[in-house]
């Protein structure tokens, strides 16, 4: 009797069309890896936090993102298997709230592509075929955004941040993607062939840790959508809080008679966009209703996925290129003086500290 390992091993990809069972597994699991992915970004956002820049450090778990496309092209086995988990994947981030608008569609379809081309060339499905898929799929996401939004970053910078993306796809996606799929079959072949179904002392350690991870994700995830989370949809109202005389909520509406127009040029880790008008409110005459104590030193900027940016207040209150402006429904600072990482999108809070 072959092992699994032999048969994981040797089998090519399937030559069949996608069954109902088939779509519903990837329905099912594309949608849940739809919504994590905002937890990956919150993430992402630590990490950068971590190292003193908004943007960058994040890509190091960009392969979490394509774990998920991995886990349903290990389980289907089909061909278009994973380009259909990249696509719904990508529109359920679109419509919980991705910051990147409709492109998220485009870059998680573009994932889920690189995962196939992969699969079709190496006819395989084992560690090495989805340690290769993972590492190219994560790595798209940096390109595909240089192309579509060229920032004129340096070569040098968008190598490194493409090697950090390849690194994570190897190991968040390939890697422990294989190690999930490895421990379903252990699972399935134990009710089968008790028998059978012997690992050895490494396996079991490494099917261990697996799981062990995977319940950390898991816990971290619940926390966050309980704590920390707020679906952007709908209108929301401006918290100023902190250290503060005043904490104070309201919609941007209130300040119609402060509005300002500025002309700030964007220039991101993807995204550059040239010197443009925006009109909104300066940030200035927000904070100086709330009025901050005399030892507060910090204005820190927080979005509804928990991304956040910090300035020196001092440096805030004599800004004249720093103001929040209305897009659609959601609020966006635009901060002219600073790198795009700082404009940040869908904003809730202004905490002073």
């Amino acid at each position: 009797m072959e092992t699994i390992k032999q048969v994981e091993e040797n089998q090519p990809v399937g030559k069949r069309k996608l069954s109902n069972y088939d779509l519903l597994m990837i329905s099912v699991l594309s949608g849940l890896g739809g919504v994590i992915s905002t937890y990956i970004g919150y993430l992402g956002n630590l990490l950068n936090r971590l190292v003193g820049v908004p943007f960058g450090a994040g890509q190091f778990v960009s392969g979490l993102h394509v774990f998920w496309i991995i886990l349903v092209a290990g389980l289907i086995r089909r061909p278009g298997a994973a380009t259909a988990a990249g696509l719904l994947k990508g529109i359920v981030e679109l419509f919980t709230g991705s910051t990147h608008g409709i492109v998220i569609v485009f870059i998680s379809l573009c994932q889920g592509l690189a995962v196939e081309l992969v699969l079709f060339i190496m006819r395989k499905h084992n560690w090495a075929t989805y340690a290769i898929a993972g590492g190219f799929a994560a790595t798209s996401n940096v390109i595909l955004f240089q192309l579509l939004y060229f920032s004129g970053a340096p070569i040098a910078y968008i190598g490194l941040i493409s090697l950090m993306a390849f690194i994570s796809g190897v190991i968040f996606a390939g890697s422990f993607g294989h190690s999930v799929l490895e421990l379903l079959n252990q699972s399935k072949a134990f009710g089968r062939h008790k028998q059978a179904n012997k690992t050895s002392p490494n396996q079991r350690i490494r099917l261990i840790v697996t799981g062990l991870f995977a319940v950390i994700l898991s816990v971290g995830a619940i926390v966050y959508f309980v704590n920390i989370y707020e679906a952007p949809w709908g209108e929301k109202e401006l918290t100023i809080a902190g250290k503060v005389e005043n904490e104070i909520s309201f919609n941007l509406e209130k300040y119609q008679a402060e509005y300002k127009t500025i002309r700030a040029e964007l220039k991101g880790e993807y995204t550059y966009v040239p010197e443009t008008d925006y009109t909104g409110v300066p940030i200035t005459v927000m904070i100086k209703d709330a009025q901050p104590n005399e030892d507060a030193t910090e204005l820190t900027v927080v979005a509804s996925d928990g991304y956040q940016v910090s300035f020196p207040l001092a440096d805030v209150m004599i800004d004249e290129k720093m103001v929040l402006i209305k897009e659609d429904t959601q609020l966006r600072l635009i901060a002219g003086n600073y790198e795009g990482g700082y404009w940040v999108r869908q904003v809730v809070k202004l905490l002073i500290e």
